[in-house]
């Protein structure tokens, strides 16, 4: 049995207070305990199964009740997608009917009802969201949800407090009318249920908190988009960054392998402060990968940089609270207080 050498003492002292020292430094401060927060239980409500219960023959006393049930939002809902006279113009009740008839939008809705027949799993992912939000802002409102059929326009509409949900945009990478309506690729990969919670409080967080910088460079844009997805670190500290930012895992180690090079690309030919829109968009837009990098990379490689810097700008300034994150409204004191080097 081999000889057991201990330590001197001060030795192991210096040792304690190194792994202390290491493990404070790693803690992550968004690890919060919501176990004691209450919020009322988040419900979705399913006006798409009301719209598509509507048929000639119960149409007359249909509106009204659908109109009582959702008072406002279908209104609203009938004027912008199907008919601007809205519910009381009679002219636009053979549009609706027309609309929830119609073999195509027949065929996405019983596919809707075959993969979101239980909405339950997506509100205890929402109310994990909400647990969070309050725990974070204790007086802040809770919004209404809804899932709805928008025609294959819209994945979230927002209207006042109430977020609806398109659910025909959730599908499946592979669902059939996406080919059918030519969309693109590296759109059809957050096309998928599993990316519902994040676009509704990504959605959520984008009106809760709009960009109020009076700067219009590319530097603001990174860096308020990484706001909001570092408000998805603290309301769904369990998701992945895939899922977050919406990127597949080869395209996310992409930018980890290259974010020094990417970086040194934005400072190297003085495009941080540019106020081009072209150039905004080209490090910010959508897009199967950001053009002037190879075709290995994903788009928006910019808004994943402003999520490193206000990553590590929330890292390195403890005492910033989320709220003080998002009220500041100035990119650059950003920037310059993350001591962003990679």
């Amino acid at each position: 049995m081999p000889h057991l050498r201990f330590l001197p003492t001060k030795y192991t002292l210096l040792l304690l207070f190194s792994a202390v020292l290491f493990f404070s430094c790693g803690e992550n401060r968004l690890n919060v305990n919501v176990s004691e927060v209450e919020i009322a239980k988040p419900q979705i409500h399913r006006f798409d199964k009301d719209l598509f219960a509507l048929s000639a023959s119960n149409i007359a006393m249909g509106l009204p009740a659908l109109q009582k049930s959702y008072p406002g939002y279908a209104d609203l809902f009938i004027r912008n997608l199907l008919c601007p006279g809205g519910i009381a113009d009679s002219s636009c009740t053979p549009e609706i009917i027309r609309f929830v008839n119609d073999k195509e939008m027949r065929k996405a809705y019983d596919d809707c009802q075959a993969i979101f027949s239980d909405m339950t799993p997506v509100e205890n992912e929402l109310a994990v969201v909400l647990k969070h939000y309050k725990y974070y802002w204790p007086h802040g409102g809770q919004p209404k949800f809804l899932a709805m059929m928008s025609g294959f326009n819209y994945a979230i509409e927002m209207h006042d407090s109430t977020f609806s949900i398109g659910l025909e945009m959730y599908l499946g990478g592979q669902y059939k009318f996406y080919d059918m309506l030519h969309f693109p690729l590296y759109k059809r990969t957050v096309m998928r249920k599993e990316f519902v919670v994040r676009d509704l409080t990504h959605a959520w967080m984008s009106k809760a908190f709009p960009n109020k910088s009076k700067s219009t460079s590319l530097l603001n844009e990174m860096v308020h988009q990484g706001k909001l997805l570092y408000l998805l670190d603290a309301l769904m500290p369990a998701t992945s960054d895939t899922i977050k930012i919406g990127f597949s895992k080869m395209q996310l180690d992409w930018c980890v392998d290259n974010e020094k090079n990417m970086w040194g690309h934005l400072i190297k030919n003085k495009l941080l402060y540019s106020n081009d829109i072209q150039t905004i968009t080209k490090f910010t837009g959508e897009g199967p990968f950001t053009t002037g990098f190879v075709k290995e990379s994903p788009g928006r490689t910019g808004i994943w940089i402003g999520w490193q810097i206000v990553r590590r700008y929330m890292d390195n300034n403890p005492k910033i609270t989320l709220d003080q994150l998002m009220q500041e409204g100035d990119p650059q004191v950003i920037l310059s207080r993350s001591q962003y080097k990679p």
